[in-house]
Parts: C-alpha cells; sequence; structure tokens
C-alpha cells in the first residue's frame, strides 16, 4: 500500500511582537538579577510601571506613531519622554545614569555629567536646547537622538545644520589612527588638529579633552564635539564611528525640497545646497503627471496632463536654508507644491519659462539625460 506524503510544515508563526508591557517585567528581572539598589534614587513599583506600560501598548494598538514606544527611561519624568512613549522605571543620581544603561536595566537614561561605561552612547546637547543642563545616556545613537528631540523644548535657529554633509572637515589629534583611517574613508576631511575652530567638528579619544561648551557625543571609538546648535554634525559623525545611520534629523524645523538637476548628488550645484546644512533623505518619483524641462542652468518640472513619472532627489533644509536656496535659483525655476507618486508632497524646483527650455521627459531624469548628451557628443579629432 502507497504511503502517502506527509502535509508540508506549517510557516512558523511570527515572533509576538514587543510589548512595552513584555519590556517592564523582563527590566524587574534584571533589576532583581543585579542586586544593586544603590544605583537608584527612587525606583517605582513594578505595578505602578506596569499601569504606565499598558498605556503605552494601547496607544500603539491605537495606530498612534510613537518615537519612543517601549523604551525605558530613567532620570527625571520629563512630558516629552513620557509623551513619545518612554516608560519611566525610576530617577537615578547623576553618575549612575550610564550605569544602569549599561547594566542593560534601561535603554535610555536623562542626568547630568558625562560619567558611563565605555560601551554607552553620552549625548550632552547644546546648553538650553532641554531644559537644565543634561546628557542623554543610551545604547545606539539614533535611541540618544530621539530622545533628544522628545525633550528638546528651545527652538533650534533658523540656520541651523541639519547634517554633517558628505566632506566634513574634521579635527583629530595624534593617536587615532584607525578612527581617522575610518573618517577619510567615510569621505571627511580629516585634518590634524586639537582644536574645534576652522572646522565641523573635533574627534578625539574617549575622555582626553573636556568640552568647554557642548555639543558632544561620546561612543566607545571616540568623543566627538562640534559648535553650539551644530548638534546633528556631531551626531553624524558618532553615529558613522558607531555603525549606525541616522534617518531623521534631529532638529524638526526643516522643510522637504525635490530637485531634479545640477544640485543633485554627485552634480555640480550639489556642495551649494549641502553648504546651508540640507540633509539628504531618498531618490524620489514624482506623481505621473509632470514634465521636466532644461533651462540654461537647471531643469524644472511643469504640470502637464500628459506627463510622467520624474526621478529627483529628496533633501530636508532649515528656514534661513530654503530661503537661501530659493535666491539662487535664476528667475525661470521657483519652488512650488509638487506631488509624489507616494500620495505625499513636498517643495519641488518648478520651471516657469517652457520657450526656452528643452523638455527632456522621454528621459526621465537629469543624468540619463547627460548621460544621452556624453553618448552623442561628435567626438574631437
Amino acid at each position: 500500500m502507497e504511503t502517502l506524503p506527509l502535509p508540508p510544515e506549517p510557516a512558523p508563526l511570527p515572533p509576538a511582537p514587543v510589548t512595552a508591557h513584555r519590556q517592564v517585567l523582563a527590566a524587574y528581572d534584571r533589576i532583581a538579577e543585579v542586586a544593586r539598589p544603590e544605583l537608584w534614587c527612587t525606583l517605582r513599583s513594578c505595578e505602578e510601571v506596569l499601569i504606565d506600560a499598558k498605556a503605552v501598548d494601547e496607544r500603539v494598538r491605537a495606530g498612534e506613531s510613537l518615537p519612543l514606544a517601549g523604551l525605558l527611561a530613567v532620570g527625571a519624568a520629563l512630558d516629552g519622554l513620557t509623551e513619545a512613549g518612554a516608560v519611566v522605571l525610576g530617577d537615578a543620581a547623576d553618575d549612575q545614569c550610564g550605569e544602569l544603561v549599561g547594566l542593560d536595566i534601561a535603554d535610555i537614561a536623562i542626568g547630568a555629567g558625562r560619567v558611563a561605561p565605555p560601551d554607552v552612547v553620552v549625548v550632552t546637547p547644546t546648553a538650553g536646547l532641554a531644559p537644565d543642563r543634561i546628557s542623554v545616556f543610551a545604547r545606539t545613537v539614533e535611541d540618544a537622538q530621539r530622545t533628544l528631540r522628545a525633550i528638546t523644548t528651545h527652538p533650534w535657529p533658523a540656520s541651523v545644520r541639519l547634517s554633517a554633509g558628505e566632506h566634513p572637515r574634521i579635527a583629530v589629534p595624534a593617536g587615532l589612527a584607525k578612527t581617522t583611517g575610518d573618517l577619510l574613508a567615510w569621505g571627511a576631511v580629516v585634518e590634524r588638529d586639537h582644536a574645534l575652530a576652522g572646522h565641523d567638528a573635533l574627534v578625539a579619544p574617549p575622555g582626553l579633552l573636556e568640552p568647554h561648551a557642548p555639543p558632544s557625543v561620546r561612543v566607545p571609538a571616540a568623543d566627538v564635539f562640534a559648535a553650539p546648535f551644530d548638534d546633528q554634525v556631531a551626531l553624524d559623525i558618532a553615529a558613522f564611528l558607531h555603525g549606525e545611520q541616522l534617518r531623521e534629523p534631529c532638529a524638526d524645523t526643516g522643510t522637504d525640497v525635490v530637485v531634479f538637476g545640477t544640485h543633485l548628488r554627485g552634480q555640480p550645484l550639489n556642495r551649494l545646497f549641502t553648504e546651508l546644512g540640507a540633509r539628504f533623505r531618498s531618490e524620489v518619483k514624482t506623481a505621473p503627471r509632470y514634465r521636466l524641462i532644461a533651462g540654461a542652468t537647471e531643469p524644472g518640472v511643469v504640470p502637464a496632463a500628459g506627463g510622467a513619472s520624474l526621478s529627483g532627489e529628496r533633501w530636508t533644509i532649515s528656514p534661513a536654508g530654503l530661503e537661501a536656496f530659493a535666491a539662487q535659483l535664476p528667475g525661470s525655476l521657483k519652488l512650488r507644491e509638487i506631488e509624489l507618486d507616494d500620495g505625499r508632497t513636498a517643495l519641488g524646483v518648478h520651471c516657469t519659462d517652457t520657450r526656452t527650455g528643452r523638455d527632456i521627459t522621454a528621459f526621465g531624469d537629469w543624468r540619463a539625460y547627460l548621460r544621452y548628451l556624453t553618448a552623442t557628443r561628435p567626438m574631437s579629432g
């Protein structure tokens, strides 16, 4: 009698999402395991914290976007932390905040000073951005940046830089050969110096230099210092040294702009864009209702019924940077709202004079048009 084949194994169930409730239970198990009551100024009861965790989980299930959802925090119960979804375990002395993160009890901690185990990230923001003179302790630069964004109470300057850029000028003293090599490979311009002046950032061995004024970011490889309100510059460089890539800027004051031509990465005018502190976000496509017109210096789009979906780049730029960028555009180009293929909108470079420009819609993007020009250029000689 022929044996019938067994039915295939069912697909494994996806892992259950890590809820704030589960995170809290695991944290209190860890607290009992570590048995270090001297680390705490105040430790809330597990039952009390579980009530907060349940509220966070319910907000998440209701579809609310919480940047710190489920992260366990230690320190002053700042309104921004809890509003962003963090669950506060208690408070600790300033010199113990980093220790609680290093012991894997808390994900983030808020305190003064920069004392922490070597594997803990310490972000000290520009004075006045957050209440008091605090530092953020975290396991990753991204968690620290998201925390800083949640607790920032002071408005950012209109000209705030939203990126370190592709080629930041970095001062590095002697003794960091590997870090120097990594920064050079990243594209930074590295100069042997002990001073921040004249540079975008100063990178030094951890603990070698104490900052005269924040901002600074400490990662295991180095301390990164920047000028006041250039927090994002220090965060980007530190994230690279820590093996991370930050997707969002810390400041929430930027405007999205889509460019299509000479301001794209690798194109001649991109340098003018990045000098304004603009941050590259992603490659994008427009909704299929635009035409691309190449003017004398820069292409722009024109709404058209018989249009196409065009390739561009989305950047985020500060209010002052946006004003300066708009002033640099020739008279035939203006910044106006465009629609992207995913339904979002952003400012885009529009062409207002189609009489003298060349319609290059068929190429789909500026770089394809440049390749065509190169391929069809008559050979000299």
